[in-house]
């Protein structure tokens, strides 16, 4: 019923805004999205999605460097003492735990017994991995993972660049990734640290030395300088739980993302390692991961702040393998987003605790110490963010979903809107009005997620 109302809708919309004949202009401009693709990047890629040879906002100044390492929780726990006295951290925890518990309680759609769990069993993989350690080795295969044989490794795969870059994008694919590309390293997006997980351990530099295998010591991760090359990875997050955010139902679809992460770069890394190379495997851990995925030509990067996907929007979750397996490097891209989000906005509107910026274009102007000074951005205020995640007892997630470029398929429409805002930015309100008026972007009945999954249709 809820879908057909929604076609209704949406045919009488097009009705009434004369978008009828649009849409078939639409379409024509959708025939850009049959072409042979960018590189290797993606066996199929839009041809709207054109190479560049420098990303768009690549603008760099002398503040730019490698970022500390410390995630958000680090920096606001004491932020928030600071700003709101010792033991503020603790009492906010304890009331949104009460919060959480009663939600549970009355049953609360999203956050019933169910969709916690939901959560926690989709962030099973991804909490077992450690940066150096298990999935994520830097120098061995997973703990009860047969030993990759050593003949293999006494005599490297040898193949063209070309070649090696398509047989390791293949492998990637195969493990689940959907985008794949193929970066230079770049020392300045390597972090400076891998933080300490509880008081008993330290703070680990990361460094980078000439020697041949990657180590981790007591002290420090080292990385090879050999390793130049970095394979940069984009997961898509599952769209039907993402459209439920905030609740942890959305949290699920983080949770998958990452833990799907994990099992990708691992595998990849073992089979990189079989070829007779190096590899580390990392997912947040190591070092930002959007700039690598910029420079591989996966995205650009948005007002969010974030890397968007011209076929998923930014509703993806990013990881990457390092190794001194020479491949070819692929092109940064360019689909004309940084000139829609001048224009669009909409994530900044939908976010419900008001951190995206609004400035109509980026700037250097820093937020807080969470951003990386130096480049170029629409920075957002990640406190802001943080605090609002601790009132809604979730991740968040809605400027995700309500980004007009997150599209859980490649229909003709979304395609030839898309195609349309690529070549003609005069086109970027249409794109923007026609994605309200089609009701995406909005938070969807956490209920009827597990009603549409229960049917025996999508069992076994």
């Amino acid at each position: 019923m809820e879908d057909r109302r929604k076609q209704a809708g949406r045919r009488a919309f097009l009705k009434a805004g004369g978008f009828v004949a649009a849409g078939g202009a639409l379409g024509s401009l959708g025939a850009l999205a049959i072409g042979t693709g960018v590189g290797e990047n993606q066996r199929k890629r839009a041809r709207w999605i054109k190479t560049v040879d420098r990303p768009t906002l690549s603008e760099k100044t002398a503040d730019y460097k490698r970022f500390s390492g410390k995630d958000m929780f680090a920096i606001y726990v004491p932020l928030k003492t600071q700003r709101d006295g010792v033991g503020s951290f603790e009492a906010e925890q304890a009331s949104k735990s009460k919060r959480l518990a009663a939600w549970m309680s009355e049953r609360k759609p999203g956050f019933s017994l169910p969709d916690q769990q939901l959560s926690e069993g989709a962030w099973t993989v991804m909490r077992s991995s450690r940066p150096g350690t298990g999935l994520l080795s830097w120098t061995r295969p997973p703990a009860d993972t047969p030993a990759t044989p050593a003949e293999p490794c006494a005599q490297r795969y040898k193949a063209s660049p070309e070649e090696m870059a398509s047989t390791v994008k293949a492998a990637a694919r195969l493990y689940g990734a959907r985008l794949v590309g193929i970066a230079p390293m770049n020392e300045n997006y390597v972090n400076q640290q891998v933080p300490r997980e509880d008081e008993k351990q330290i703070d680990k530099d990361i460094v980078f030395e000439d020697i041949d295998v990657p180590s981790v010591t007591d002290t420090k991760f080292v990385i090879p300088r050999k390793m130049k090359w970095v394979v940069a990875i984009a997961i898509p997050m599952d769209l039907e739980l993402l459209s439920r955010a905030p609740t942890a139902l959305g949290d699920t679809a983080s949770a998958l993302g990452y833990s799907h992460s994990a099992f990708v770069v691992s595998s990849l890394a073992v089979f990189i390692r079989g070829l007779g190379y190096e590899a580390i495997p990392c997912v947040n851990d190591t070092a930002q991961s959007i700039p690598f995925a910029i420079d591989a030509g996966i995205g650009e990067l948005s007002r969010l702040n974030k890397l968007v996907t011209p076929e998923f929007g930014p509703a993806v979750r990013l990881c990457k393998v390092f190794t001194d397996l020479p491949m070819a490097y692929d092109k940064p891209i360019n689909f004309g987003l940084v000139e829609f989000c001048k224009t669009c906005k909409k994530c900044a509107e939908a976010c419900p605790s008001r951190a995206l910026s609004f400035d109509s274009e980026p700037s250097f102007r820093t937020r807080g110490p969470w951003n990386n000074p130096g480049h170029k951005a629409w920075y957002e205020d990640s406190y802001k963010c943080f605090e609002y995640w601790q009132k809604s007892g979730s991740a968040c997630g809605v400027c995700l979903v309500s980004c007009p470029y997150t599209k859980g398929n490649q229909a003709w429409i979304h395609e030839g809107a898309k195609a349309a805002v690529s070549v003609a930015p005069a086109t970027d309100g249409v794109f923007r009005i026609l994605d309200n008026a089609f009701g995406y972007g909005k938070q969807r009945d956490p209920e009827q997620w597990w009603k549409n999954n229960s049917s025996s249709e999508r069992r076994g």
